[in-house]
């Protein structure tokens, strides 16, 4: 190992999961405190994004929060068109930083070679408790790959964080590998998770009452389905959102094009942190005019279909799509007056007719399961 590589943490996937938690709130809490002590521009956090200043509220099972300090961010990049946008070493990114200290655990996953090197990074401006970033060492561009997918996962088999993933063109800022490390369950992963529609043949998960689109995977059985999905929307320049819980991917599919509507609703772009639950704003007029309606609203019009042709039976990750994903078919759709919500089983609506949910290998199904539960009931006859 190089000097420059001296440090890093090699066995993370085999350590106690409590260990590394500690290890990354104490990590955070000691650079929190040290910036509160230290001017703006020597700060490596601004602030804390949940402490006393902080004035929030749930909005159905999704939540609202004032936070004036974050307008003070830099602006994203107005001029995102292609969500594969070519990694650009002239611009920012994170090999750049000037401190080290920003730099709070290396870490390396032997599995993925010499490509699963990351860092996780301090995140100035957080909107969520220990907000971090965890950003690959190598200098490429902000898309998912399976090698990161790998490395997501791997980092979170021995943590109790969750992550998200913010596409190009989907309010990700900085064109280099980054995922957000957050240390809470967000409020989305509180709807319940029901059957959802056929992904490549595998049935996904939908959370019930999530007024918009989105597919969840079990990360034990579904990785290719992930992976070819997230290449499809990649294929098709369809900007994406996805949350990593320890047992969950949460894909959030979004219009090709960006409705307008959702400016008159909401002056932020809707993106990972709005779809995982928790809608900032910087003033009180905004804060009190944003109702559940709006929320709902927003969520509906800022997520969209999966590619149609991963939905079919025989799915096929080649080829471009049929323009499923559409302003007509999604932002419309939404607007119509007097639908209210979508209902649920509408992102299977189009779907063939297929053998019930209890065909598939699902642990209720299972001979053990069988006869246990046949054992139960003759216990009292």
């Amino acid at each position: 190992m190089s000097a420059e590589e001296e440090g890093v943490v090699s066995n993370w996937g085999t350590r106690p999961a409590a260990l590394n938690d500690h290890f990354l709130r104490s990590a955070f809490q000691s650079l929190l405190d040290e910036s509160a002590k230290a001017p703006p521009e020597q700060r490596l956090i601004m602030y804390d994004a949940v402490d006393e200043t902080e004035v929030r509220e749930n909005v159905g099972i999704f939540r609202k929060r004032i936070d004036a300090r974050r307008n003070t961010k830099p602006n994203k990049p107005n001029d995102q068109r292609l969500v594969c946008t070519p990694f650009n070493p002239d611009g920012f990114n994170f090999g750049k930083i000037k401190n080290d200290r920003e730099r709070i655990v290396k870490l390396a996953f032997p599995a993925l070679g010499d490509q699963g090197r990351y860092d996780v990074l301090t995140n100035k401006f957080p909107l969520f408790p220990g907000h971090m970033l965890l950003v690959a060492k190598a200098q490429v561009a902000q898309q998912m790959t399976g090698t990161h997918l790998r490395a997501i996962v791997e980092m979170q088999q021995s943590s109790s964080f969750c992550a998200y993933f913010n596409s190009w063109c989907a309010s990700a800022s900085v064109n280099h590998f980054h995922c957000h490390l957050i240390d809470e369950y967000p409020p989305v992963t509180a709807f319940p998770l029901v059957a959802g529609p056929l992904v490549m043949g595998v049935r996904c998960l939908q959370p019930q009452g999530f007024p918009g689109f989105c597919y969840v995977f079990p990360k034990s059985k579904t990785f290719p389905q992930v992976d070819a999905a997230v290449r499809a929307m990649q294929q098709d320049n369809q900007p994406h959102n996805m949350l990593f819980t320890p047992r969950f991917i949460y894909v959030f599919p979004k219009p090709i094009v960006r409705p307008e509507r959702t400016f008159d609703l909401y002056p932020e772009t809707v993106g990972g942190p709005e779809l995982i639950g928790s809608f900032t704003v910087y003033n009180r007029e905004v804060y009190d005019g944003l109702a559940p309606e709006h929320v709902d609203e927003l969520c509906r019009i800022n997520t969209a279909p999966l590619p149609s042709r991963l939905l079919q039976h025989a799915g096929s990750a080649s080829g471009i799509d049929d323009m499923v994903v559409c302003e007509s078919a999604t932002t419309d759709r939404a607007l119509s007056l007097g639908r209210g919500s979508i209902a649920p089983s509408l992102t299977a609506s189009a779907l063939p007719s297929f053998p019930s949910l209890h065909d598939e290998d699902w642990p209720q199904d299972r001979p053990i399961a069988r006869a246990l539960a046949y054992s139960a009931r003759n216990s009292f006859v």
